[in-house]
């Protein structure tokens, strides 16, 4: 397996991640695009697509931005916070991306159990229902992860505007000594 790991960033790195999720919209928008969704996936008038504004992963303090990276290359992006569907979620995977080259190598899954080994509790993972891609890895990996101890449920979220979601929950262990 590759030297994954995840490294907590900065303020400073904040234009980074920003313009790194303009290929996590993009690669949202190949499986989310063509539904009936609420949310607008449509191409920018200037071809750039954009994201909403990431900054809150910098700045408050329940919520925590990481660079995955392989090596010392950048291979992607985790933002987790305390934002659940209920008030018991320790952690939510708010935001998680993989770039093209390295999806299907093992390096997500690598960089989720880390981030599950560095924050134990009661978690959750959405995705779009449409984003078959994502819902398939959030599966394998949480099956791999808890041997099937996971629920999985549909549910209403509310922002940007309301649109179903597929919500996933499990527990991730303390780390043992």
């Amino acid at each position: 397996m590759k030297n994954v790991q995840l490294v907590q960033v900065s303020i400073s790195d904040y234009p980074t991640i920003q313009n790194m999720a303009r290929f996590y919209v993009y690669d949202m928008s190949r499986y989310c695009g063509r539904s009936p969704s609420a949310l607008d996936w449509s191409c920018p008038e200037d071809g750039l697509y954009e994201c909403f504004d990431l900054k809150p992963y910098f700045v408050e303090p329940d919520r925590h931005a990481f660079f995955i990276k392989v090596g010392s290359e950048k291979a992607g992006f985790a933002l987790i916070n305390k934002l659940g569907s209920s008030p018991d979620v320790d952690w939510n995977m708010g935001e998680f991306f993989v770039l093209a080259k390295f999806q299907g190598t093992g390096i997500g899954e690598q960089a989720v159990r880390l981030l599950f080994e560095q924050f134990p509790g009661v978690w959750e993972r959405s995705a779009m229902p449409e984003n078959t891609v994502s819902i398939a890895f959030i599966r394998k990996t949480l099956m791999r992860y808890t041997g099937g101890a996971f629920v999985e449920k549909k549910k209403i979220s509310k922002k940007p505007v309301p649109h179903e979601m597929v919500v996933f929950r499990f527990e991730a262990p303390p780390k043992r000594a």
